[in-house]
């Protein structure tokens, strides 16, 4: 049997800190409340002419800009079927039901998610740093898998396969 190998990344500097709001059990939807969230990425594959899975610094760059993308921003759901998220040219407009909230568009990130939670940010930001290091790291990958802790040991996880299932 061939030996596996995985690089995990966690840092100080995967932090972010966000406003969100979800809905569960169908109808209820929570009060917009923050997190102080935390990342750790982790991608396995074969070890290359150098010895390593990949580049740490590249891996760790890819993460941190995702990560700064949220830091001090509310996120919101771009495919729920009941917050409906509208903007013009200046203001971010939600609304749930008689429920609406308005924030000035730089204080706003989309995600195209149906609900804010951090098994779903988990997977934006694993679908996000594969496109954005899969040149660079080719495709001898196996999987990338990005965990998202919401509040000190409460992980949403998402394991990908590397390879994009359409290539």
């Amino acid at each position: 049997m061939q030996p596996t190998f995985r690089v995990d990344v966690s840092k100080e500097q995967f932090v972010f800190s966000a406003a969100h709001f979800i809905t569960f059990a169908s109808d209820i939807c929570e009060r917009i409340h923050g997190h102080n969230y935390g990342v750790r990425v982790s991608v396995e594959g074969p070890l290359d002419e150098n010895r390593y899975v990949v580049d740490f610094i590249a891996l760790r760059d890819a993460v941190l800009l995702q990560t700064q993308q949220f830091d001090h921003h509310v996120i919101l759901p771009r495919d729920h079927r009941e917050i409906l998220v509208s903007q013009d040219e200046t203001e971010t407009t939600v609304r749930f039901r008689e429920r609406r909230w308005v924030f000035p568009n730089e204080d706003a990130v989309i995600l195209p998610v149906v609900n804010t939670t951090a098994e779903e940010i988990a997977r934006v930001i694993a679908e996000r740093v594969r496109e954005q290091t899969a040149e660079q790291f080719g495709d001898a990958l196996s999987w990338i898998e990005v965990a998202v802790d919401e509040n000190c040991g409460q992980w949403g996880v998402c394991r990908l396969p590397w390879k994009i299932d359409n290539e």
